[in-house]
């Protein structure tokens, strides 16, 4: 049955190429200035927002912490005859603050890392603030030209995505993160003194919340692949071995050369690979169009 131009609900709403302009001119502009506003909300109270940025660096540094007075006491030990002074601050032996300290704080490299930081810090609080409104507009501008089933398959899938990678990007920000940057430096500590460098903490980060971020969202990548018929859903399991030596590639490219950093990127991959089997063989195939929806409604 095929759908006529006064009944199809993408006909009716369509608009010439400069009302088109006009309506993406107008949203734009509303998602600018809202990221405006809360990006010089954040500004002014950054503080905070460092802080938490900085959280997973002092977790990490603190780890640090205790395995070099453990090298330092071991060095002591080891220096027969030697003051405990010359490693340790005092002769109590409860005192466990090394003579040389690691450093806690990071460190900047030019004069404009420091306030470059924090403008990516509060960029990040901005959007995360203002990104469901500038979503929304955007959802707005693009919805005019989808036909109902394909907005309520957006309806359906977005908020599962949306948590999904919101709940990727938390488990990389209090866990991955903390335990990856404790570890690479913990290998070499005895050799080499840490000296964590801002930029490079905030790309580390980034590449590895976004990441998880991006990687959380597997099952909905599949279940979409197996709703529009692209892949059957019964081959996933066929799959199940290939990927399996995949994940543990693609953890060892993106984590730190540490077997547990790895099983902690490749472990919720698997998982969330048999979570989007799973969902795939319950929803089952199907094609989201105009004509299946146009068949559904009589009118």
């Amino acid at each position: 049955m095929e759908v006529s131009e006064e009944n199809d609900p993408v006909e009716a709403s369509r608009m010439t190429l400069g009302e088109h302009l006009d309506e993406l001119r107008v949203r734009l502009m509303r998602s600018v200035i809202a990221l405006g506003l809360v990006l010089a909300a954040a500004y002014v109270f950054y503080e905070p927002i460092v802080a938490v940025v900085l959280r997973p660096y002092h977790q990490a540094v603190a780890n640090l912490e205790e395995d070099w007075a453990q090298i330092q006491l071991e060095r002591w030990q080891a220096d027969e005859g030697a003051p405990r002074t010359r490693y340790f601050v005092t002769d109590d032996p409860n005192d466990m603050r090394p003579l040389v300290p690691l450093r806690t704080d990071p460190r900047a490299d030019s004069a404009s890392a420091g306030i470059f930081f924090i403008l990516r810090c509060c960029l990040y609080f901005a959007l995360a603030v203002a990104g469901p409104y500038v979503i929304w507009q955007m959802w707005q501008f693009v919805a005019a030209g989808l036909y109902p089933s394909e907005r309520r398959a957006v309806y359906r899938t977005f908020p599962f995505a949306a948590g999904l990678f919101v709940t990727g990007v938390l488990f990389g920000y209090f866990y991955m993160v903390p335990y990856a940057y404790y570890a690479l430096p913990a290998m070499s500590l005895e050799q080499l003194q840490f000296d964590g460098e801002i930029s490079s903490y905030f790309l580390f980060l980034q590449s590895l919340s976004l990441g998880l971020g991006l990687v959380f969202l597997l099952p909905i990548v599949m279940l979409m692949l197996s709703r529009t018929g692209i892949v059957d859903a019964n081959r996933y399991a066929s799959y199940r071995g290939h990927f399996l030596v995949g994940a543990l590639i693609f953890a060892a490219i993106l984590t730190p050369p540490d077997p547990m950093t790895q099983i902690m990127m490749a472990a919720p991959m698997v998982v969330l690979f048999e979570v989007g089997r799973l969902l795939a063989l319950a929803a089952g195939p199907r094609e989201l169009n105009g004509d299946s929806e146009a068949e559904a409604d009589p009118s």
